[in-house]
């Protein structure tokens, strides 16, 4: 029971960590359009900061109980003061920033995306790859934070399909084209190298492996997905066609659901499974 509580905190945990800090990320790269078309961003990136930043001290109290229980013993110090108590303070500071920063400019602006790249962080030092090495543990932070943005980006270009039109929302869907080919190319490469690092090939099909493949296969299909909104609806957004926009709705939010199922099977992988076994 306590590890399927652990594997949905997780969940939830990555959830509104890539939500929140994407959404940041993704503001912040694509513009006035984005943030003066999409009234939803505030909420998505303080949502999904809140979301984090809840579901980081649920996992904590969980692995206290699956240690004995005791709160304020010798179980609460050791996890406090492992990767897992510097994972929840990388959490909980992130999250606060972006939720005092969400909607702002300036400074605050930048002190958001210092919360969100901090928010993202905690993957980093707490984890399979921060256990395989430091490098490792550097590779797999690239990793989500690409992940983060392209999740949040298209929690920002969904609901500009109906609040923007014609030339406004072909440069932001462009815009977004541009970026995207670099850092999903870098989301990739990182996520292939980490494959190398962490999967012992000669143990054949484990069940780390078996979720590694259903998580890639996920992964495979949102970037399909995406291809085809390039090519197919993209060039069909100019003017007033109201039908390009809905398809190109109906598509982005496929993709969301799909990166969901990542996650989730993320959040099952590392609860159930190990790459050492």
């Amino acid at each position: 029971m306590l590890e399927l509580l652990a594997a949905l905190t997780k969940f939830f945990l990555y959830a509104g960590a890539f939500a929140g800090a994407g959404a940041a990320f993704a503001s912040a790269s694509l513009g006035r359009r984005a943030n003066g078309g999409v009234a939803g961003n505030i909420p998505i990136i303080r949502g999904g900061a809140l979301l984090a930043a809840i579901a980081g001290l649920a996992a904590v109290a969980i692995l206290i109980l699956q240690l004995g229980g005791e709160f304020m013993g010798p179980a609460m110090s050791a996890v406090l003061s492992s990767p897992t108590g510097t994972a929840l303070a990388l959490q909980l500071a992130g999250a606060v920033l972006l939720l005092l920063s969400a909607g702002a400019g300036g400074l605050l602006q930048i002190a958001g995306l210092i919360g969100g790249g901090a928010l993202l962080a905690s993957f980093a030092v707490n984890g399979h790859a921060a256990a395989a090495s430091p490098a490792a543990g550097f590779v797999a932070f690239l990793h989500v934070c690409a992940a983060a943005w392209w999740l949040g980006a298209l929690f920002l270009l969904r609901p500009a399909c109906s609040a923007l039109a014609g030339a406004d929302l072909v440069a932001l869907v462009r815009r977004f084209s541009r970026i995207a080919l670099v850092v999903v190319g870098a989301m990739v490469a990182a996520g292939l190298a980490l494959v190398l690092v962490l999967v012992n090939f000669s143990h054949g099909f484990t069940p780390y492996a078996q979720l590694l493949a259903t998580k890639i296969a996920l992964a495979a299909l949102a970037l399909g997905l995406a291809a085809n909104n390039k090519l197919a609806l993209t060039p069909q957004l100019g003017g007033e066609d109201r039908v390009a926009r809905q398809a190109l709705r109906r598509s982005i939010a496929f993709e969301i659901f799909l990166i969901a199922g990542v996650l989730a099977t993320t959040a099952i992988l590392t609860t159930y499974t190990s790459p050492h076994v």
